[in-house]
């Protein structure tokens, strides 16, 4: 089991206290990072938010509570920020990041101890070294860091605790000018938790976040107008220099073989941006899929049985037309 306390938005810096709804259990770990003087923003912001110059260090720190009465271990990991599906920032994945896009990743600058033990009733410091490349970097490098331990909730099920911790690197800044934008190389037919899908991938090449994302996308069959499928998403957040899938989720919708035109807008705060061009579905791909489709398949049988009612009510109809019919005939 998973909890999860991150520390991207806090107002302020302060104790972060791990909590569950389990009243039988006890808080496993709390820690307070210290936000330098020189933090992009002040230390309101809670995470680190850091314009160093190239070939520099500067040391962050963690301060780990252990409330408990035994002593825990803390894992320490760093997680470059990708995004996950539909446009959400997520400093958690395990998943590799996509090395095109994100040649140099943020975390190859950061040194640490991978575990600290804290003793009971007591507390360490996390010590991670910033060392900075020779060469400064264009726009931004995001990554958090990532405190875990494991505590026992009573039963057999272990709960890991996690906090993420922000790191922003600034390099230097891009011109809206220069930004290759937002695109979406390829489509392809799934099932995104048991659900069939269209996914669209989606690439951020830029090394900038992009902030209150609207992404509509529809497709028109070429032969077939009527044919078409629509998906809107908004409030996205997408990382720097990241990749992701935008799910088009079928629902009971048959999905018809054929070439398509794809339109798709999206706008954030840093710009708008259109793309359009043409996809194919196979019927290989659409029949796996509509076989698969347990909503449509159902929606498909009650067709079925609908059309069968009327049908066997028409023969009844004609039938009693016609013997009805017959004997009005003979009796005029």
């Amino acid at each position: 089991m998973l909890a999860f306390w991150g520390l991207m938005l806090q107002a302020t810096p302060q104790l972060v206290t791990a909590a569950t709804t389990d009243a039988k259990q006890k808080v496993t770990f709390m820690i307070y990072p210290e936000i330098p003087k020189d933090n992009l923003g002040g230390n309101k912001l809670g995470y680190f938010n850091l314009k160093l110059k190239p070939n520099t260090e500067k040391t962050l720190k963690i301060k780990v509570f252990n409330p408990t009465d035994k002593p825990i271990t803390v894992n320490v990991s760093a997680k470059d920020a990708q995004t996950a599906d539909d446009g959400r920032i997520d400093y958690l994945s395990d998943a590799p990041v996509a090395k095109k896009l994100l040649p140099s990743p943020g975390s190859y600058y950061l040194q640490f101890k991978p575990r600290v033990v804290v003793p009971s009733k007591s507390q360490e410091w996390v010590n991670v070294k910033v060392k900075m490349p020779a060469t400064d970097f264009k726009g931004k490098k995001a990554l958090a860091i990532n405190l875990a331990a494991m505590g026992k909730n009573g039963g057999s099920i272990n709960n890991r605790y996690v906090y993420a911790v922000g790191v922003t690197l600034n390099g230097t800044k891009l011109s809206v000018k220069k930004l290759q934008r937002l695109a979406m190389p390829k489509m392809k037919t799934g099932f995104v938790d048991k659900q069939p899908a269209l996914q669209f991938k989606v690439n951020n090449p830029d090394p900038i976040f992009l902030k209150k994302g609207h992404l509509s996308i529809k497709l028109t069959n070429q032969k077939l107008g009527f044919f078409n499928y629509k998906l809107d998403l908004k409030k996205m957040h997408i990382a720097p220099n990241s990749t992701f899938n935008a799910n088009l989720l079928l629902g009971g919708k048959r999905l018809v073989a054929g070439r398509y035109t794809m339109v798709a807008h999206f706008k954030s705060d840093q710009y708008r941006r259109q793309i359009k061009k043409t996809v194919q579905i196979t019927k290989t791909d659409a029949r796996y899929i509509n076989d698969h489709n347990v909503a449509y398949q159902k929606k498909l049988k009650m067709l079925i049985i609908i059309i069968s009612a009327y049908a066997v009510l028409g023969i009844i109809l004609i039938y009693y037309i016609r013997k009805h019919g017959s004997r009005d005939s003979k009796n005029d």
